[in-house]
């Protein structure tokens, strides 16, 4: 049975004014997030993955210059349409974010305790003597240990792991319905990163909250997602169920970083590397975006004629039609 439809993304494009050139950062995403569940978006740096979350958190400076931002449906609302005022309201709320590196999201002059009270007050209406006494249940959720003695620590008095762990706790203070985790364990080692992947997927199922996941690493989408969306260079190449994705790739881009992810399997692969470097978003690839690192671009593809957009080879398995074709 297909679980409810919480977000929809549907043609999102961000584009930014570089000089004389537009950046299309994202361009023409549609995604689906379900209740309950967790959506991973995949993809080198510079791949879009990171301005997708932002657009949707509506972080984005106001100078964004974009032609057609297609819509973000939240509770039958149109967040693009939303004054900053209302969107304050959701944000942090009922969706909140956490980031690569806590170190450049905490406020390294106040403790934790006036970090997290603050998001409390701010959205659960509650005083502070409460609002504290929520941070510190909200910190042993996470699994810090002495929350009680944590709860005024200053962020530096803190290990990277911990860190990642206070944030969590402050993203989850107001039981938001949505997370998003931007590339959350990255700058950790890879014990830490299995216990944080580990904690994520407790909090998700005693707090029912849904989660987009966005990574480079396909090793921990393995581990965590539902669904996934591999995108390069602002657009989707495939999007499919996790299990799926993993054991029939249908674009090439997702056949690389499945190979270069040793943990998947034990299993020797043919390793297929991808010649190049994914091009600069201010001058990208005329055509197929795809076509100067693709294994087998076609005369089509090279020439800048090729039909773009996703298509659907198999129920629920989407796959970037020029890339298809090539494979």
């Amino acid at each position: 049975m297909k679980s409810e439809k919480l977000l929809s993304v549907q043609n999102l494009k961000t584009h930014f004014s570089v000089g004389n050139s537009i950046v299309k950062a994202v361009d023409g995403v549609s995604f689906d997030l379900e209740s309950g569940k967790t959506f991973a978006i995949v993809g080198e740096s510079g791949s879009g993955k990171s301005i997708t979350a932002l657009s949707i958190m509506g972080l984005l400076p106001n100078n964004l210059s974009s032609t057609d931002r297609g819509k973000i449906i939240f509770n039958n609302q149109d967040l693009i349409n939303l004054e900053e005022k209302e969107m304050r309201k959701i944000r942090g709320n009922s969706i909140s974010m956490i980031f690569q590196e806590p170190m450049t999201s905490l406020n390294p002059v106040y403790d934790l305790s006036f970090q997290i009270s603050e998001v409390i007050m701010l959205h659960q209406n509650k005083n502070k003597k409460d609002a504290r006494k929520i941070a510190i249940e909200m910190l042993d959720l996470v699994g810090i240990p002495e929350p009680q003695k944590r709860i005024d620590s200053f962020p530096h008095e803190l290990s990277g792991g911990m860190r990642q762990r206070a944030m969590i706790a402050m993203a989850l203070s107001c039981n938001p319905k949505i997370l998003i985790a931007d590339e959350p364990t990255t700058a950790l080692d890879v014990t830490i990163q299995a216990q944080i992947i580990e904690l994520m997927k407790e909090l998700q199922k005693k707090l029912g909250m849904s989660i987009i996941f966005i990574t480079h690493d396909l090793g921990v989408v393995s581990e965590i997602s539902d669904h996934v969306m591999v995108m390069y260079l602002g657009n989707v190449m495939e999007i499919a169920e996790t299990n799926e994705l993993f054991s029939n790739p249908l674009h090439s881009y997702t056949k690389s970083l499945i190979d270069i992810a040793p943990q998947i399997t034990e299993e020797k692969r043919k390793i297929r590397l991808l010649k190049g470097e994914i091009p600069s978003p201010i001058d990208p690839p005329s055509g197929c975006v795809f076509r100067t690192r693709c294994p087998n671009p076609t005369h089509e593809c090279k020439n800048g004629i090729s039909t773009m957009g996703l298509i659907e080879p198999k129920p629920g398995h989407f796959v970037d039609q020029c890339c298809y074709e090539c494979h």
